[in-house]
């Protein structure tokens, strides 16, 4: 089928396109669906009113449906274009005349008309197709007809899609009850849904036949019965001018591509063009903070009159180095930059260019084309340009002062270098410990597709965050993110998710941003997760670190223990609105928490309330009690352990060192055997001393793989992120699809 629907489907979009048209007409867009596999209502097209005789409209039943065609494919409904419920010949002519007035009126062409026989009453949904310039085909469905616009309930994924992600898609939809028989309403043929959109947007669907020829595909409504569903209305508007299909990219080597990456993360020589012999330029910093961040390769300054940079000896131009190096950073004016690398072929595996005036600025985007060409002509992998360099702790290479040389598992890729030191800044200080951390700018060579590919095959990084701002080769971004089947945690961070945020990416990186649905879709249809802000996104990267290596057991069952009722029914609240649960502790370990004999004004419940007085019960060793009962339970599967700092730190009573104690138990019971996530809340007011015991705590236990975190909202979506993670890589490994 899929052959000939790509012939039938091309050979309709020329024949329109040759017209003059703007859109394949109605009649031929049905032709097509039928093709497909989606079933549409018998019809016949007329040139002219009159010809609505007996003998033409034979075999139509009644009741019928008279439609006014366009060559532009316009909303027929938005002109009083369309008329309903006709019996007969003569009322089909009248219809006819009605209808083509109305359209004059509007200043619409007629070109014909479409006779129809009329779909019986259902669900009206709307299933259609479009092309995103960055991702390809796309596809959505949502609640039809008129509402589509009042409502906005939609769900969109990229193309090609599965059956599970069809299902996904429905289930997405807050109008999802209505389908399944709310308020008495007849069940719908899902099955028939499914079949429909995987006839569009599935592997060789109509979206895959037509890609390149049309930009969208409106089929409003989709009339879903209990036995099946038809297309009664369909739109195909063509693409102004052609575009060339995007096929799928072809398969990893992995040994390769980590080979093949390895002189960027782990350069045995770097070359650094625009640091100053007199001065302090970004040059001179990425020498000074790699040399100060353990960096022992050979550092080869570029020059055009000091014979020495920064101790080590210059030479004049890249095409004077004495051998080719690994990695060249470039901090000089756009043109210069182009000159430089244009004139020193083969000099350098990988260049990374800091400089702005390119495809950001609006007289920039042939400069930067330019600056593409020069690199891919001497051979060189350009990153950036626009962005400030590579922090890569095991190759010793950094631009960012001050950061911590320990290596850990986390990977991020950003499209910001700002955001980018406030990653690995921010991010080491509550914990996080990187693999490489990417500045890409522009992405006008190697971009976020090329670097998750690396990612997902580097054996170091466990965990990997995106920063984006436009993914220009989204396509195989998303191929890549589906093939991996979410063997690796990735959490992503959009710039740009609105109409402001889209036109600042503008500015920033010349970026064309995706609509935020879209995304959404893409992160249920991938398994990433989606943070909202930097902080959510540090928080779910802390927590993807701590279960890194571990197995991915299911996460809906949160039990909560610390001091503060108050802040108990708010972290409970903070809790179910991630979609997790606080179920009350079960028969046997609430008896076991009884024995326990604990002061007046505990809750033994969940959330289990310990005021002060309980915590330093027993000389503080009633919370590891409490902690091994609830992890014995099996009825959670994680424990917030949260804590108020200052209850403690400004006691008089400094007898019992509670807060070391919580500590200390909690990370005992994570280390038990099939024990629940253990997850650290310490709570601090901003003074010195309380914020100083925090660090010192929270240190003891990153330091033996706990998550730590300040309040309990950030536990509560980190670990509502990590579950989304956990039921979708689950599902894919059930189904045999990652």
């Amino acid at each position: 089928m899929g052959i000939s629907l790509i012939e039938t489907a091309a050979s309709e979009a020329e024949v329109a396109r040759q017209s003059g048209a703007t859109a394949i007409s109605e009649p031929d867009a049905k032709a097509l669906l039928r093709t497909a596999g989606i079933p549409v209502p018998q019809g016949r097209t007329l040139s002219r009113a009159e010809d609505a005789t007996d003998a033409a409209l034979a075999g139509l039943r009644p009741p019928m449906v008279a439609k006014v065609m366009t060559p532009d494919g316009a909303h027929k409904s938005d002109f009083g274009g369309v008329r309903l419920g006709l019996q007969n010949a003569a009322e089909v002519r009248d219809a006819l005349d009605e209808i083509a007035d109305a359209a004059t009126r509007a200043g619409a062409t007629v070109t014909g008309f479409l006779v129809e026989e009329q779909c019986a009453p259902g669900l009206e949904m709307v299933i259609g197709g479009f092309w995103d310039p960055r991702l390809g085909p796309c596809v959505m469905i949502g609640l039809g007809g008129v509402f589509v616009e009042v409502f906005e309930d939609v769900a969109f994924r990229a193309c090609p899609i599965t059956e599970q992600d069809g299902r996904s898609m429905i289930d997405g939809l807050r109008s999802v009850p209505l389908l399944r028989g709310a308020r008495g309403k007849e069940v719908c043929d899902e099955d028939a849904i499914i079949a429909a959109l995987l006839a569009l947007g599935g592997r060789d669907g109509l979206m895959s036949a037509l890609d390149g020829q049309v930009d969208a595909i409106d089929i409003n409504p989709l009339i879903v019965h209990s036995d099946g569903a038809i297309a009664v209305d369909a739109r195909i508007l063509l693409a102004a001018t052609p575009r060339t299909p995007v096929h799928d990219a072809p398969q990893l080597d992995p040994d390769q591509l980590y080979k093949s990456f390895q002189p960027l993360f782990m350069p045995q020589s770097i070359a650094v063009l625009g640091a100053s012999a007199t001065g302090t330029s970004f040059g001179n910093e990425v020498i000074r903070h790699s040399l100060a961040y353990g960096y022992k390769g050979r550092v080869q300054p570029v020059h055009p009159k000091a014979a020495e940079v920064e101790g080590f000896t210059a030479v004049p131009a890249l095409a004077d180095l004495p051998e080719p190096v690994d990695f060249t950073y470039v901090a000089v004016a756009a043109e210069a930059a182009i000159d430089a690398i244009a004139s020193a072929p083969q000099s350098s595996k990988f260049v990374q260019v800091m400089s702005s005036g390119f495809g950001e600025a609006e007289d920039g985007h042939s400069r930067e084309t330019r600056l593409v060409q020069a690199a891919r002509d001497s051979g060189m992998r350009l990153i950036g340009p626009n962005c400030l360099g590579v922090h890569s702790p095991r190759g010793g290479l950094t631009f960012v002062g001050g950061a911590t040389p320990e290596p850990g598992g986390v990977a991020v890729i950003s499209q910001s270098g700002g955001l980018a030191v406030d990653v690995i800044l921010r991010g080491e200080q509550r914990g996080l410990r990187y693999s490489a951390v990417t500045t890409l700018g522009n992405s006008a060579d190697l971009g976020p597709a090329d670097l998750i590919e690396y990612h997902l095959c580097d054996p170091e990084t466990k965990v990997i965050g995106l920063y984006v701002e436009d993914v220009r080769d989204g396509r195989r971004f998303v191929q890549r993110l589906k093939e991996a089947g979410a063997r690796k945690p990735v959490v992503l961070l959009i710039g740009g998710r609105t109409a402001e945020g889209r036109r600042a990416a503008a500015s920033h990186t010349g970026a064309l941003a995706a609509e935020a649905r879209l995304w959404d879709g893409i992160a249920q249809q991938t398994g990433m997760m989606l943070a909202e802000t930097l902080d959510e996104f540090l928080d779910i990267l802390l927590i993807c670190q701590a279960e890194a290596g571990r197995p991915a057991r299911p996460l809906r069952r949160v039990a909560l223990l610390g001091n503060g009722g108050g802040t108990s029914v708010l972290a409970a609240d903070a809790i179910s609105r991630t979609g997790l649960s606080t179920p009350e502790v079960p028969g046997p370990a609430l008896q076991q928490l009884e024995k326990l004999g604990l002061p007046p004004g505990t809750g033994l419940s969940n959330p289990v309330d310990t005021p002060a007085g309980t915590l330093r019960h027993r000389e503080g060793a009633v919370a590891g009690e409490i902690l091994d009962i609830l992890a014995g339970a099996d009825a959670y599967d994680a424990i917030i352990a949260h804590v108020n700092l200052p209850v403690f730190t400004n006691s008089a009573n400094q007898s019992v060192d509670v807060i070391g104690g919580l500590v200390r138990e909690a990370v005992r019971v994570s280390a038990l055997p099939d024990a629940p996530r253990i997850v650290l809340v310490l709570r601090s007011d901003g003074s010195e001393t309380t914020d100083a015991r925090q660090r010192r705590d929270a240190e003891r236990a990153r330091a033996e793989g706990l998550a730590v975190f300040e309040e309990i909202p950030q536990a509560a979506r980190a670990l509502g992120a990590m579950s989304t993670w956990v039921d979708f890589r689950n599902s894919t490994e059930q189904s045999g699809t990652g």
